[in-house]
């Protein structure tokens, strides 16, 4: 009798054992036998969430180009060195010469992608701090000359929206806003570029100087109105605050650079972090991914050197990384970056320990409810959203990273990153689905 009670009490154990390594092979299975997949070259990570183990693996070792998965490195990095509240803006009185009865406001940018920015309208209290100051405002450049893109952006992508400039103190998101009437009026925001902006009937899409900030648009609607979005070169900082402030703006004349005092900056601060990170995640914003990344960097060493920034992350703070990759943007734009799954789902692991759940859910989109991911992955009605993540979309790429609740609760990390395919990506994403709604019920 004894006997037969150690067996079958072995016996269940096997069996709980063989369990979860069945579910595994069947899971690696699917993706190594996937008709969509073959078509192209897929890597494949899970990970479970509470023990940190690696559940599945195909190509998980394997580096990929990550496009805007990259912002979950940007998200880490932000989490580990931004306040909760983004500084802003640093300001100090000053007088040019001890005989110069005039005082001015020095005025030094930190990076900030919010200030002025049209979707943070409600945090713009340093705004109104300039406004109300009575001194005239000298601009003070940086020592570090920044590049206007970053490494390996594509140069020919510099009108599009989703590509703006890089700067120290970036104004309106970097974004010209035209409303173009079918009677043939503009509006435009910032006003200070209306008188740049034209129609031409022989035009097809808006166009703009590469190096002047000067649009052309095309014939107008023939009813109603049509909005445009574009990127403006920030070459007029100056006269864009004159015009918004109501005041003097001029950039401090070189003269007085050297006398430039190190004591005395006051930092003002505008909007909350995780309202800026949500938006990061959420729409996939690139600018506010560069920017964010500029100001990790400027945080932990006072200057806009993201290469030393992220050299310092990979060497000193996320040590153990499966494989080391290679990041070299905030955004993901660039194609330099390489990351396998197996490192997206251990940085999103790391994520997971270090930031409550509740959190962490509410910065990356849900499946069926929030940006890139409202048309998929949607919960059954009545049902709460069981997928968290971030896509990653370029030509020939396509991404998904992030967290899965299954039936029982159980919360798995994955990561998926298919590369080497041509034509739309909606494929990949239905075959992802099914996948993904597999796991979550055998999970």
């Amino acid at each position: 009798m004894l006997r037969q009670v150690v067996c079958l009490a072995f016996a269940l154990v096997l069996a709980q054992a063989c369990s979860p390594l069945r579910r595994a092979k069947r899971v690696e299975r699917e993706v190594l036998r996937s008709e969509v997949f073959a078509r192209g070259i897929t890597g494949f990570a899970l990970l479970d969430a509470e023990t940190s183990r690696l559940l599945v693996s195909v190509r998980g070792d394997t580096y990929f180009t990550p496009a805007s998965n990259t912002k979950i490195l940007t998200l880490a990095a932000s989490l580990q060195l931004l306040p909760d509240t983004l500084p802003a803006l640093q300001i100090r009185p000053f007088a040019a010469g001890p005989d110069d009865t005039t005082r001015y406001l020095l005025v030094r940018g930190v990076g900030d992608p919010t200030f002025l920015h049209p979707q943070f309208q409600a945090w713009q209290t340093p705004f109104q701090v300039l406004r109300q100051r009575p001194e005239p405002l000298w601009l003070c450049s940086r020592a570090e000359r920044l590049q206007r893109f970053g490494p390996g952006w594509a140069w020919d992508d510099y009108p599009e929206d989703f590509q703006p400039e890089r700067s120290a103190l970036p104004v309106y998101g970097h974004l010209l806003r035209i409303e173009q009437r079918a009677s043939g009026g503009l509006e435009v925001w910032p006003p200070r570029f209306r008188d740049s902006c034209r129609a031409d009937s022989a035009r097809s899409a808006l166009e703009r100087s590469e190096w002047v900030n000067h649009w052309t648009l095309p014939a107008p609607p023939t009813n109603g109105q049509k909005t445009y979005w574009a990127p403006f070169i920030p070459n007029n900082l100056p006269r864009l605050l004159a015009d918004t402030l109501g005041k003097s703006v001029a950039w401090l004349p070189d003269s007085l650079q050297q006398h430039l005092p190190t004591d005395g900056w006051k930092t003002l601060y505008g909007t909350p972090i995780d309202t800026v990170l949500r938006r990061l995640m959420h729409q996939s914003d690139n600018f506010l991914a560069e920017q964010l990344l500029l100001m990790c960097a400027d945080q932990r060493w006072g200057v806009f050197q993201t290469d030393t920034l992220i050299r310092w992350l990979l060497d000193s703070v996320w040590v153990g990384l499966p494989q080391r990759p290679r990041w070299v943007d905030g955004s993901g734009l660039s194609r330099y970056n390489l990351i396998s799954p197996q490192t997206l789902v251990h940085v999103l692991a790391r994520l997971w320990r270090q930031q409550p759940r509740e959190r962490l859910f509410d910065l990356f989109p849900a499946g069926g409810r929030d940006g890139t991911l409202a048309h998929w992955y949607a919960p059954a009605p009545g049902e709460v959203p069981w997928l968290f993540a971030k896509t990653g979309t370029l030509s020939g790429v396509h991404c998904l990273s992030g967290y899965l609740v299954a039936r029982s609760g159980r919360v798995l990390i994955f990561s998926f990153m298919h590369t080497n395919f041509v034509g739309s990506s909606s494929p990949w994403k239905r075959e992802m689905e099914r996948l993904l709604r597999l796991l979550r019920e055998q999970y």
